[in-house]
């Protein structure tokens, strides 16, 4: 893929971008799926201002390429909150959903 010659911490920021601007979800998410195991690893004052970022674009989109990219993107939200970010996710999830029906 793209992460060659040590360089894909260097890398990832503009991968995200990319990644964000797939239009075609199920590629879109494939690519978010790719990108999230690598993003986990890096330093979590360095992924965090990359999660604001991309939460904010992913959530210009449908409701259900949202909850698509979220999923994609599970192993981000588990290396910046553990646990506790997965449950609390859920929930906020669990409570839009309830607010839209």
């Amino acid at each position: 893929m793209l992460f060659v010659c040590g360089k894909s911490s260097e890398l990832l920021p503009e991968a995200l971008v990319a990644a964000q601007q797939i239009q075609f979800e199920e590629y879109r998410a494939q690519v978010l799926v790719a990108l999230a195991d690598k993003l986990s690893q890096i330093r979590t004052t360095q992924l965090y201002p990359l999660w604001q970022n991309t939460l904010h674009t992913l959530s210009l989109r449908t409701r259900p390429d949202l909850l698509s990219d979220i999923t994609a993107l599970t192993p981000v939200i588990f290396a910046l909150g553990g646990e506790e970010a997965i449950k609390k996710t859920v929930i906020a999830i669990q409570d839009v959903s309830r607010w839209w029906r």
